[in-house]
């Protein structure tokens, strides 16, 4: 996807609102267009969150046994088969600080903060007939998939509200 892309999404976002309200818009935009590229981008990098070795690592981790030779190996390893992955991150990440923008500059903060503090679906959760049969059980899986979405919606809020002073 493209910054001309991402435009065309704003356009579209501006004409549902004009003929079906705000929320409509940004359900649309927010909720469609870019939860779908904020979830890309949080399944790339899960797929990445085991390659680096963390700061608080135990004494006994292969990685601090191993010496110089060994880790050397092991970032060549990463670096040469998992640079697909690295560069897919990257390029998300950016085409989200730029979705962000994009999505500033064509609502107002208040209509971005109203939608959001909504609770809205972010495209996140796979639609199933199964589940609107079954609205009052819940899975491990749904909680899951829940806890999820809120998690990937406060994300969002701090891309795209401003925070005030005071």
């Amino acid at each position: 996807m493209k910054i001309e892309q991402v435009q065309e999404y704003c356009e579209e976002a501006l004409r549902l609102t004009e003929h079906e309200g705000t929320h409509a818009g940004l359900s649309f935009l927010i909720g469609e267009k870019f939860g779908l590229n904020f979830s890309l981008l949080r399944k790339a990098r899960q797929k990445l969150q085991f390659l680096y070795p963390r700061n608080d690592m135990s004494e006994e981790h292969p990685l601090n046994q191993g010496g110089r030779a060994l880790k050397m190996s092991y970032a060549l390893t990463v670096q040469e088969h998992y640079s697909a992955p690295l560069e897919e991150v990257k390029y998300l990440e950016s085409l989200l600080v730029d979705f962000a923008r994009a999505i500033l500059s064509t609502f107002s903060q208040e209509d971005i903060k109203n939608y959001l503090d909504s609770s809205p679906s972010l495209g996140i959760r796979p639609d199933s007939p199964e589940t609107e049969d079954m609205e009052n059980e819940f899975s491990a899986d749904d909680l899951l998939l829940e806890a999820e979405e809120v998690l990937a919606l406060e994300d969002i809020k701090k891309l795209l509200l401003l925070e005030k002073d005071g």
